[in-house]
């Protein structure tokens, strides 16, 4: 069984959804109170009918009593046992896998579909659960308990241990079979009452004898007499004392990733279909063991060398790029909320390369966490605003993290665009900031217009390195020389400048230390600090000075000290339209 459609209406921090997720993975990512796990809550809450169960306040929509609650949920892939006619046969409807839609009236190559229906009353805060289809007249009819309990989801939270027991409400519990369990605990309490009662009982005598005592002075009857006796009812037994145990410790007291993931293990080794919510996979494993998770969530324990079929859907919350990176695209989904109204959207794009897409999460995967990226054409620029960041916080301005801005890597103008685009399509908010040197398409900038990026470019056919060797102060292009000499070797640094140069003089320390501020010179550093070398075959030699983001940091510090004195240049303005936009 899976989940096909979603709809919720004025619940919690969600004012209106409609979503078709996946059948298998949903991993739910996006910023903090986007309700990505209202959505967890909200599917929980559907597929669980329970007596008595009420909702409160917070419940509603913007605790506005006038609000109705409801959560709609389609279903698919039904256990027979639903689906025949004396059960909810006649109140099936269709699904549309194609379509994404649903029909009141099943069509030709619909699948059977159910929906249930989970509603608040604002007055009593009592939940209501009922099956939904257009066509019903009347009282509709209620979706119980029993029924319930054969497609109920798997809660995977915080605490897992409590699974590991024999509960009611636990994995072990509902998957415990036949009553021979309910015969073994009611037999384990009565023998442990006459254990009891065989054992010395004196210590309680006096209690007991005051209790007497009391009990005559206000004339409460008394028929054979106090004593102190074991009471466990049944049911307090069946509440958790019963639970799985590695020789005499209760596996319970594992550490909270190790408990997690073993209950993950046991909820999908069912027979049947079902779906599993996980809040926060990351929480309490290292990374080779959430890879291993969800691998496992995907298609279980390989058997006899074979992996077995996906068989269940999954709905899942992260904040970590671990995750994030070891997902495939179409397992992602962007959540966004707009006073309310939730959008989630497929990291796959519709119409593109979803290959492009894959590489941009394996690449970028905190990109996926933040709701505002700064992307630059390379891993310079990345530390360049880095550097910029650390000073600017240090001058008492909001630094990127508190304005939920990341400055991320392009790799290169084009896949910076081709990010750009997508990510902006996903809802993130995209500042591009472009190489010159290499033109954009008219396409290409009708695209980001269109899409509503920010963009900028480097101006006169210049990257990040040429813009800076050409605008700042001449002493400051001094201490980005001697920062190079120290990082990449005075060897190196001369060398570059005289593959740059090759018609032009032998230069060493001395006459690198007495070059003279001359626009000629700015570019031949620019061009040493950038140096590519063919070495034939296609192939080239990467030679330049600051291509990995510790050395682009520092450059940031570098240049940012200067920035005061040099407001009208190019470089400085861009710095400061990419600061205006972190700041909006």
């Amino acid at each position: 069984m899976r989940i096909a459609h979603i709809s919720i209406l004025e619940f919690r921090g969600i004012k209106s959804l409609e979503w078709s997720p996946s059948p298998n993975v949903n991993c739910l990512i996006g910023s903090g109170d986007s309700c990505k796990t209202t959505i967890l809550d909200a599917i929980e809450i559907c597929l669980n009918p329970r007596f008595g169960f009420s909702g409160s306040d917070p419940d509603l929509f913007g605790c506005d009593p006038a609000s109705k609650p409801e959560i709609c949920l389609t279903l698919v892939d039904l256990p027979e046992e639903l689906i025949v006619e004396h059960k909810y046969g006649l109140y099936l409807r269709g699904w549309s896998d194609a379509d994404k839609k649903i029909n009141d009236e099943r069509a030709e190559g619909d699948l059977l579909a159910l929906t249930v229906k989970a509603a608040l009353d604002p007055e009593t805060l009592d939940w209501r659960w009922e099956i939904f289809n257009e066509r019903l007249e009347g009282e509709p009819p209620r979706f119980g308990f029993k029924d319930a309990k054969l497609i109920a989801p798997n809660r995977l939270g915080e605490y897992a241990d409590r699974h590991l027991t024999w509960s009611r409400t636990s994995v072990l519990g509902r998957l415990e079979k036949g009553p021979n369990a309910a015969e073994l605990l009611a037999g384990s309490v009565r023998q442990a009452k006459k254990s009891f009662a065989a054992g010395d009982r004196t210590s309680f005598d006096d209690v007991v004898k005051l209790t007497e005592k009391v009990s005559a002075g206000f004339l409460v009857p008394k028929n054979q007499g106090y004593e102190a006796q074991l009471d466990i009812h049944s049911g307090m037994l069946a509440s958790g004392a019963v639970s799985l145990h590695d020789g005499n410790l209760p596996l319970r007291t594992l550490g909270s990733g190790s408990s997690r993931l073993m209950v993950a293990g046991v909820q999908n080794s069912g027979p049947t279909q079902n779906i599993t919510l996980v809040d926060e996979l990351e929480l309490g494993l290292e990374p080779h063991r959430i890879m291993r998770l969800l691998r496992y969530l995907r298609s279980g324990f390989p058997q006899d060398g074979i992996a077995q079929p996906i068989v269940h859907q999954t709905f899942l919350t992260t904040h970590s790029p671990v995750v994030v990176c070891e997902l495939e695209v179409a397992e992602l989904f962007c959540v966004r909320s707009n006073a309310g109204s939730i959008a989630v959207k497929c990291a796959r794009p519709v119409e593109g390369d979803a290959d492009t897409a894959q590489r941009h999460i394996r690449s970028s995967p905190s990109a996926f966490l933040a709701p505002r990226l700064l992307i630059g054409e390379g891993r310079t620029e990345v530390g360049f605003w880095r550097g910029m960041d650390d000073l600017w916080c240090d001058e008492g301005k909001e630094s990127f993290a508190y304005q939920g801005a990341v400055a991320i890597d392009g790799s290169g103008n084009d896949n910076a665009i081709k990010l750009g685009l997508h990510m902006q399509n996903l809802g993130y908010r995209c500042f591009v900031l472009l190489d010159s040197d290499v033109p954009v398409s008219e396409a290409n900038q009708q695209a980001l217009n269109q899409a509503g990026v920010q963009v900028a470019e480097w101006t006169d056919d210049c990257d990040i390195e040429r813009r800076v060797f050409l605008d700042v102060p001449w002493a400051t292009v001094t201490a980005i020389v001697d920062f190079a000499i120290e990082v990449v070797g005075e060897g190196r640094v001369l060398k570059n400048l005289q593959l740059a140069k090759p018609a032009g003089p032998g230069v060493d320390r001395a006459a690198l230390g007495a070059l003279a501020d001359t626009e000629d010179n700015r570019k031949w550093l620019a061009m040493a600090a950038t140096l590519k070398v063919e070495k034939g075959l296609g192939k080239k030699e990467d030679r330049s000075w600051f291509k990995n983001m510790s050395r682009g940091e520092q450059l940031g510090r570098i240049v940012f000290v200067c920035l005061k004195d040099i407001p009208d240049t190019p470089l400085a303005k861009t710095i400061n339209e990419v600061r205006q936009w972190i700041d909006a």
